[in-house]
């Protein structure tokens, strides 16, 4: 995967898009005040675009305004894991996708972006579903469906009825598994400063040396350019829809083979546990590449 490629496109989606003059910025950000969810979807997917065909010396779009701050996070996230700009679910635009840029409603407020790579081809289309939230007064896109997920829409993949999970550390087994429903719940639910708050349950309940083991990973994949590495998933980022598909696999008293399906690729992780200051806590983590 190209190094260069995807730090510019985590700093287009972090910061800001830039467009040039010959599509202005001003007529835009004019009719942002519009309460049209649609318009705001267009109006957004015309700078944003514009701005991936254009001088990056120009005007800038600032992402704050069309995208809740959730979704840019969210972003950043798949991007590493496909290595496409998920706004687009492409590595770069045309001026024959600018010009066949549409918006169609679904429901719910859900919508439909789509565009043609090809004016010749039909199998170059492209179809991204979003959805628009109501955000202190003002439309905001607050979900737009990974290209894993293709044409799926609907408030089923915002995973609202997700429960709360309780870490249960008396034992190896439900230390494992509730840690891992914790875990996996709260990139499901989305929340603003992901980051920060699986941060915290790894805090809780790894130990040190599994905790050098983590970071360890994450700056083996920093290196080569891709952010937000988690050893715990072997992955980027985790879909809500992968949850039903895990399994916990005992191999030892202590150690574990979790596992769970993205697409047609299975993900295995395997981890020991120990008791440490009275608790069972995470202790190894390695990833099986074998299956």
């Amino acid at each position: 995967m190209n190094r260069i490629y995807i730090s510019s496109i985590i700093l287009t989606i972090s910061c800001f898009s830039v467009f040039s003059q010959k599509y202005p910025s001003d007529t835009i950000e004019k009719k942002r005040i519009l309460v049209n969810p649609a318009r705001i979807v267009e109006d957004f997917y015309k700078a944003y675009t514009a701005s991936l065909l254009s001088d990056p010396h120009s005007s800038r779009l600032d992402m704050e305004k069309y995208l809740t701050k959730r979704l840019i996070e969210k972003t950043e996230r798949v991007l590493a894991a496909t290595g496409a700009d998920p706004i687009i679910r492409a590595q770069d635009f045309n001026e024959t996708a600018f010009e066949t840029l549409k918006v169609e409603p679904l429901e719910s407020n859900w919508y439909m972006v789509s565009y043609r790579w090809n004016m010749n081809d039909g199998g170059s289309n492209k179809s991204i579903p979003l959805k628009v939230a109501l955000v202190n007064g003002n439309y905001m896109i607050d979900y737009i469906t990974p290209e894993w997920n293709g044409p799926l829409y609907g408030d089923t993949l915002l995973c609202k009825d997700i429960p709360q999970h309780t870490v249960d550390n008396s034992n190896p087994q439900s230390m494992l598994e509730t840690f891992f429903a914790a875990y996996t719940c709260l990139y499901g639910n989305m929340p603003e400063g992901l980051a920060s708050q699986l941060k915290t349950l790894r805090d809780k309940h790894l130990t040190p040396k599994a905790k050098d083991l983590f970071e360890e990973a994450v700056n083996k994949h920093k290196s080569d350019g891709l952010l937000n590495y988690d050893l715990l998933i072997d992955n980027f980022d985790f879909d809500c829809l992968w949850i039903s598909s895990m399994t916990y696999t005992a191999l030892t008293e202590n150690s574990f083979q979790v596992s769970y399906t993205q697409g047609i690729s299975v993900k295995v992780i395997v981890v020991t546990l120990i008791a440490f200051d009275g608790r069972y806590k995470i202790d190894t983590i390695r990833i099986n590449k074998q299956v």
